[in-house]
């Protein structure tokens, strides 16, 4: 989901983060916690 979000927006994390519904802040959170790399 996070990964689909980050393609969607050529990997423009604010971008991602909007698409999620998240906070920019959780984005990088869950990206953190499940070892995803940008």
């Amino acid at each position: 989901m996070i990964l689909k979000a980050l393609e969607e927006s050529d990997h423009h994390q604010t971008r991602a983060a909007g698409i999620l519904g998240i906070s920019e802040r959780m984005l990088r959170y869950k990206m953190k916690k499940y070892g995803l790399k940008h």
